[in-house]
C-alpha cells in the first residue's frame, strides 16, 4: 500500500475519535455528556436556537470524515484494479524468445520390433 493510503488511515482514525468526543460534547436539549450536570430534557427535537460553534465544528468534521472515507475508497479501488504478475510470467517477459530453451526432435525413429504373434489355438476336436 502506498505512504498516501496509510497517511489517510491514521487521519482516518484521528477523525473518528475526534468526531465521536464532538457529538458526546453537544448539548442538544437532550442530555448528552453535557447533561450530566443535572440538566433536564426539554423536548426531544427542538428547533430553537442558533446552531452553536460545537454543532458547525460536529457538522464539518463529518462531512471531512465522509470525503475522506470515499477517497480512501477510490484509493484502494485504483490500487486493486492493477494486474498481479506472477513470477513465472515476469521471467517469461524478461527473457527473449530466441534465447528459449526448444528440445529438439530426433531424426530418426527406430520402432522397436512388434512381438511375435503366438498362432491362435485350435479349436478342439470332440
Amino acid at each position: 500500500m502506498s505512504t498516501l493510503f496509510w497517511i489517510g488511515i491514521v487521519l482516518h482514525v484521528i477523525l473518528c475519535v475526534f468526531l465521536i468526543l464532538l457529538v458526546l460534547v453537544q448539548n442538544d436539549k437532550m442530555g448528552g455528556l453535557a447533561g450530566l450536570g443535572g440538566m433536564t430534557s426539554q423536548s426531544a427535537f427542538s428547533t430553537a436556537g442558533a446552531a452553536t460553534f460545537i454543532q458547525k465544528l460536529t457538522r464539518m468534521v463529518a462531512i471531512v470524515f465522509f470525503v475522506l472515507v470515499l477517497a480512501l475508497g477510490i484509493l484502494v479501488t485504483k490500487q486493486n484494479n492493477k494486474t498481479v504478475v506472477s513470477d513465472l510470467q515476469s521471467a517469461a517477459q524478461a527473457a527473449p524468445a530466441s534465447e528459449a530453451v526448444v528440445p529438439e526432435l530426433p531424426t530418426t525413429f527406430d520402432a522397436p520390433a512388434a512381438p511375435a504373434e503366438a498362432p491362435a489355438p485350435a479349436p478342439a476336436a470332440e
